[in-house]
């Protein structure tokens, strides 16, 4: 926990969405500024849409699990306690192309663990990309649509006490839909598609990884209410070792689902809290799971 004091005390600047604009749908009703990007606070999910020029937005997402139920015969595993934390920063470089970037911390922390070390994590590959929104709302389209585009790079930090297979080239494509249901109610829906070109830390490549994620929304004044969604399907990694390619059998396959609440604070600055329960989850190996997760995510937008 020490390590990411600094990355918290850096970067609470963190982050929302986009202003209202003049030209917003008369049917909608007024919102405050903060809250009509209609942002989700798990770590999984984006909103459609995209900053106008030279907008730029920060977000420190952070996830915080326990994991200590057995999976496939996991009993002897240790239990895990895991943090997931992402700095999520987007900038305007014209009304509707941004310029995206994911900087990942990940520290794991397990019980009796042999003969692993008893903590594991760090930085992971960084993400920097190009999203772009051919159809925006608050440019008067019915509806929003994102296209985006990213190459992990090799930025991991390597060795035992780091997680296998960072430190790799890679990529992350990706495809957002949002659009009003009510003047209040609005929906966003995405998939994703990520892997590694090559084998990185302790000669492990990493899965390919699948997502489908999915937000309802309804906007009050000062505040909004969600459902959010995220099914993710991680196949499992290979490992390269003396006697040839092994399957690590760490691929997993899970569902979760949550409310969640944003809060509208000073600055165009805004406060998310969400908690997701797994309704679907498949291990392809002895594993150890949560039986909830809790997500948090402060952002900012600044012009």
């Amino acid at each position: 926990m020490p390590k990411i004091i600094p990355l918290l005390c850096c970067f609470i600047l963190p982050t929302l969405v986009l202003a209202e604009p003049d030209n917003e749908p008369e049917r909608q009703a007024p919102k405050p500024r903060v809250l009509m990007g209609t942002p989700p606070v798990n770590t999984n999910i984006t909103a459609a849409g995209s900053l106008p020029r030279h907008g730029f937005f920060s977000a420190l997402n952070v996830s915080l699990a326990h994991k200590t139920h057995a999976e496939k015969g996991g009993g002897n595993r240790p239990d895990v306690s895991s943090q997931t934390w992402l700095l999520k920063l987007r900038y305007g470089l014209t009304d509707n192309l941004e310029l995206v970037g994911i900087t990942p911390y990940i520290e794991q922390s397990r019980s009796h663990p042999t003969p692993s070390p008893k903590r594991i994590g760090g930085w992971g590959d960084q993400a920097i990309g190009l999203s772009g929104a051919p159809f925006n709302m608050r440019q008067g389209d019915p509806f929003t649509l994102n296209v985006a585009a990213a190459v992990l790079l090799p930025t991991g930090q390597e060795g035992v006490r780091h997680l296998p297979g960072n430190g790799a080239w890679g990529w992350r494509l990706s495809t957002t839909y949002g659009r009003f249901l009510t003047p209040n109610l609005k929906m966003d829906t995405e998939g994703v598609w990520s892997g590694a070109f090559e084998r990185g830390n302790q000669d492990v490549k990493r899965g390919q990884s699948w997502q489908w994620n999915s937000q309802l929304r309804y906007l009050f004044n000062d505040f909004d209410l969600g459902l959010e969604s995220t099914f993710v399907h991680q196949k499992s990694a290979r490992a390269h070792t003396p006697l040839g390619k092994v399957n690590t059998r760490n691929g997993v396959t899970e569902w979760f689902v949550g409310p969640s609440v944003n809060i509208a604070l000073p600055a165009d600055t805004w406060l998310g809290v969400g908690v997701f329960f797994p309704v679907h989850r498949h291990f392809d190996g002895p594993n150890k799971s949560e039986s909830s997760r809790l997500e948090l995510k402060i952002g900012k937008l600044w012009f």
